[in-house]
């Protein structure tokens, strides 16, 4: 069953969210995010995730199962629709968070899916560092669509994007999220870019 959640309203990663169990690791205010059932990925999954960070002041990585996923922005600017990829710590003990988020556009909210065009870029725009996530606590990441306008045809196939895969740093578990954009469909012309999580201001 779905459900159809508002982008302010979190997603638990681990339940309501789609989950996909990898081998290795527009200026509009109505985005959603969007949550169903259980499914497991394959191997040739393209998404590049960071790799599992170590563990500053004692605290181990973030379960998947004490995150949850909000997705907020859907702001505009230079060009480009903006979104910020939340990670909240909803567990009863610290754990820590490190890197970029993996995150690519998807046919599909599950892991029958194909991907569409280049998944995220990384973008170091801040210093990658640990973050440690106290209950309550939340670290987030800028996500950039660039306008496919930007591009031109033929060498970019504008494909329109229902959903997005994204998993946590270091995580190999992924969620399914909603969303309204458009990609290229090459490889070639990258048209989303991540940046590290940082803390949650």
């Amino acid at each position: 069953m779905n459900a159809s959640i508002s982008r302010f309203t979190p997603v638990l990663l681990a339940g309501l969210a789609v989950l996909a169990t990898a081998c290795s690791a527009t200026g509009s205010a109505t985005s959603t995010v969007t949550a169903t059932s259980t499914v497991t990925a394959t191997a040739s999954d393209p998404v590049t995730v960071s790799p599992a960070p170590a563990k500053p002041n004692g605290a181990p990585l973030c379960a998947t199962a004490q995150l949850t996923l909000r997705i907020g922005g859907g702001l505009v600017s230079d060009g480009a629709d903006i979104y910020y990829i939340y990670f909240k710590d909803t567990g009863a003990t610290a754990c820590t968070l490190r890197g970029y988020p993996g995150i690519s556009a998807v046919t599909g909210p599950d892991g029958s899916a194909s991907q569409i065009g280049s998944d995220a870029k990384r973008v170091p725009t801040s210093p990658v560092a640990s973050q440690l996530l106290k209950p309550g606590r939340s670290v987030q990441a800028t996500l950039r669509f660039a306008r496919t306008g930007n591009f031109v045809l033929p060498q970019c196939q504008h494909v329109n994007v229902m959903f997005l895969k994204i998993f946590p740093p270091g995580g190999a578990t992924a969620a399914y999220a909603g969303v309204d954009e458009q990609v290229c469909a090459e490889t070639t012309l990258p048209t989303m870019t991540i940046t590290t999580v940082i803390p949650d201001p």
